[in-house]
């Protein structure tokens, strides 16, 4: 079986430059180039399938960001942040161990909910307390101002796909 040709492809922040080797386990590598500079062999299959993106200079870019970020707020310690984190992991990191049932079947986090203040100032003026959960209220419905609520865990596990017949 002859290997396809990834020379000059990009993949995320990758550019194969050229095929490096076959490991002893049969898997491919490609010489690859990141768009900070950075030269490392990388998988065949990690690059076609997405899971690598870059050399880890995205990541750390990121990680700055969201430092500087929250320096604005000084509430990246508090339960809300922890809520507001975890809704927007589920939804947008594939690597998420629940990403599957979320962002996975569609479920976004609306433009409005992507920094942190927008988030807290609704939850604050809709009924926020420490212990309740974010509830979507129509479960196949994205994480938005007029489809969320503040629920006890009780309620919210009466309103999940099996328990309401959705799909």
């Amino acid at each position: 079986m002859k290997r396809a040709d990834l020379t000059g492809q990009r993949f995320g922040r990758w550019t194969a430059l050229q095929y490096a080797d076959t490991t002893i386990y049969g898997k491919g590598k490609w010489l690859c180039q990141c768009d900070c500079g950075t030269i490392r062999a990388v998988f065949t299959e990690n690059l076609k399938s997405g899971k690598t993106q870059s050399c880890g200079c995205w990541n750390s870019e990121q990680a700055k960001k969201h430092c500087k970020d929250m320096a604005k707020h000084n509430l990246h310690k508090t339960p809300i942040y922890r809520v507001w984190c975890g809704m927007k992991a589920r939804c947008q990191t594939h690597t998420a161990h629940n990403y599957k049932n979320y962002g996975g079947r569609g479920i976004k986090v609306c433009e409005e909910w992507q920094k942190f203040e927008p988030f807290y100032e609704w939850a604050m003026a809709n009924g926020y307390q420490k212990g309740l959960t974010l509830d979507r209220i129509d479960v196949n419905g994205n994480y938005e101002p007029s489809n969320c609520r503040w629920a006890t865990w009780k309620t919210q596990a009466n309103n999940k796909r099996n328990t309401k017949g959705a799909i």
